[in-house]
């Protein structure tokens, strides 16, 4: 039997281009960059998620931060008005420059997820990878977010929270935050061809998230790509 395809979707690990005055238009402030940048960056998750050595598993890495395009927003996201759609204008009172060039930055937005959901094919698997701050739920190592309507496969959100579980980590449903990706939803009609999950990691289990530097403990990144490896191979071969 033919392996599903696993396609990552990996929006908001990158930092690049908060600071180009036609991208990005935030002032160099530190308290931005330690209140926002740090904070709400998915440090590592381009790292975190990927298995190399799995060619039915294909990530696709936003090359840019969410402070210059949210990929994760809609068209029309209810989010905008509180200045946070696609194109954020503020975020947490800090305020972003009017001289961005929006047109672009909505190209740039389009042409991710046109390209994320070309990689999508019949059957596959899309899994939504993030990570949150630990002070948002200390209880809660892995939280597996999903849509209550076609996108949803029960038994794919019960090999995830079983094999998190079996590894020792806590695991939440929908919460802190819940819901997954649909790409270019509210745009286009998208694909119902295939199912979405999302993955929440909280930083802490593989982050300092003072200094932003990688947990160095060998046995604990043994753990978590053994149990991730189990549910990757496990979704390929659901039918």
């Amino acid at each position: 039997m033919e392996k599903r395809n696993i396609v990552l979707n990996i929006p908001h690990s990158s930092v690049y281009g908060i600071f180009d005055p036609k991208l990005g238009g935030w002032d160099r402030n530190p308290h931005f960059v330690n209140d926002c940048v740090n904070k709400w960056t998915d440090w590592y998750t381009d790292l975190l998620f990927s298995m190399p050595n799995m060619e039915n598993v294909k990530p696709q890495v936003f090359n840019f931060s969410r402070f210059v395009v949210d990929v994760e927003r809609l068209y029309n996201d209810e989010k905008e008005k509180d200045g946070q759609g696609i194109i954020y204008t503020c975020f947490d009172g800090y305020k972003r420059s009017e001289g961005i060039d929006k047109d672009r930055l909505l190209n740039i937005w389009k042409s991710y997820c046109m390209n994320l959901l070309h990689q999508i094919k019949k059957n596959d698997v899309l899994v939504d990878c993030h990570s949150f701050p630990s002070e948002l739920d200390k209880d809660c190592d892995i939280c597996v977010g999903f849509n209550d309507d076609w996108s949803l496969d029960s038994r794919i959100v019960d090999v995830i929270k079983e094999e998190f579980e079996g590894s020792g980590y806590k695991v939440k449903l929908n919460s802190p935050y819940s819901n997954s990706l649909i790409p270019l939803l509210g745009y286009e009609k998208a694909k119902t061809n295939y199912k979405s999950v999302m993955i929440e990691v909280n930083k802490r289990i593989y982050m300092n998230e003072s200094t932003l530097a990688l947990e160095r403990n060998q046995k604990q990144w043994m753990r978590w790509y053994g149990c991730l490896e189990r549910i990757y191979n496990k979704l390929s071969e659901l039918s």
